[in-house]
């Protein structure tokens, strides 16, 4: 069974702008977030979830994976 979560990007906002940009140039999105994700869970590159403020989040409980990214 496969579930899927979905990552929204406002390229309003000129931060996240350059996580999509960076991010469409990955041949396999997926994969890419699942390498980062793995690497989060197992603590690796020292990951620290940047500070994200209330207008660049859509209040839909996404925005951890977001805080990833950045």
């Amino acid at each position: 069974m496969m579930k899927i979560k979905s990552v929204a990007f406002n390229v309003e906002d000129p931060d996240q702008a350059k996580l999509f940009e960076h991010a469409a140039e990955r041949p396999n999105f997926s994969s890419y977030i699942k390498r980062l994700i793995q690497r989060d869970m197992e603590g690796g590159n020292n990951i620290v979830p940047s500070t994200v403020t209330k207008e660049s989040t859509n209040d839909n409980g996404d925005d951890d994976l977001m805080e990833l990214l950045v």
